[in-house]
């Protein structure tokens, strides 16, 4: 699954996304035994209150339309819980909507490199009551960490240096086509590995990387986590999480909480996750991947099935 966001061109500025989505079938021996089970596309906008006032899906959506004038915030998940039809809840249509609020948040990246790069002062990209609403929100907006300090002393935001991302094309399956990565815009990648044996367990790997667009159509990352988990029939037995980039020091203690997901039901972890883990003990991109998780149910059934 991937979402493009941007370009933002400050805190209240209107907002595109573009969502891809493609589940695979690979054969046990690999090889070229592939199938397309499920594929999914989204083109939303959003206006300058976060307000989403476009929405085109493939496959089309009666519902989906129902989702005009929910705001890419807070409330916007549990809008679409009461909008999604039981039947379609792990659907790939479903997850990409699911990680638009998440998208949103992350687009402000872009613009403060944007707005630090035009010389701008770090100390005047701060919207006054950040810091009501971020401070131990998650491990690395913890208060006394770097970034609440940086900005209580009127520093801004701080802004990592990111590593370029790696580019590997060995495997034409890996992927879903997505072009160069405009500069300003931020690209979202998930990619979930499922695979079951013969006893009714199963293993999972999966990763997210947030990457920004610079010069010449690189991309840069700014988050990526890894995480791996197995178990039997639909339970987790083990998971673990592995941290690899992120912007703050204080970011990748948010890993060591995941264990408290051992005995979840795959399915139920859009509500386990959340309610789980919390506060400075999780990390917002981190909790959005594992809540993903809960999409994989459906095809580790599928995959035991076969």
């Amino acid at each position: 699954m991937s979402i493009d966001i941007g370009p933002r061109r400050g805190f209240s500025s209107s907002l595109d996304m573009t969502g891809l989505a493609r589940d695979l079938r690979t054969g046990r021996d690999g090889g070229d035994d592939v199938a397309v089970l499920a594929e999914a596309s989204v083109a939303a906008g959003f206006d300058m209150a976060r307000n989403l006032i476009t929405l085109e899906t493939t496959p089309a959506a009666p519902w989906a339309q129902d989702l005009i004038g929910a705001r890419a915030g807070g409330g916007f998940r549990r809008h679409l819980d009461g909008v999604v039809p039981a039947a379609e809840a792990g659907s790939l249509l479903r997850q990409v909507l699911d990680d638009m609020p998440a998208a949103a948040l992350i687009s402000g990246y872009a613009w403060m490199r944007l707005a630090r790069r035009e010389g701008h002062d770090p100390s005047t990209l701060i919207p006054s009551d950040l810091l009501g609403r971020m401070t131990d929100l998650c491990s690395g907006w913890r208060a006394g960490g770097e970034a609440v300090a940086s900005i209580e002393t009127s520093h801004g935001m701080p802004i990592q240096d990111c590593p370029p991302a790696p580019v590997d094309d060995s495997d034409p399956w890996a992927w879903h086509a997505a072009g160069p990565l405009d500069r300003d815009w931020m690209r979202r990648r998930r990619c979930l590995d499922v695979a079951v044996d013969g006893a009714g367990g199963f293993s999972i790997w999966a990763m997210f990387r947030d990457t920004v667009g610079e010069e010449e159509g690189v991309e840069v990352v700014l988050h990526e986590y890894a995480v791996t988990a197995s178990g039997s029939g639909s339970v987790i037995g083990a998971i673990a999480a592995e941290p690899r980039v992120l912007p703050f020091p204080e970011c990748p203690a948010a890993a060591l909480a995941v264990g408290d997901l051992v005995g979840c039901e795959l399915a139920e972890l859009s509500r386990s996750v959340p309610d789980l883990l919390t506060g400075i003990r999780s990390c917002t991109h981190l909790n959005d991947l594992l809540r993903a998780l809960g999409g994989v149910a459906d095809l580790v059934g599928r995959a035991a099935s076969d």
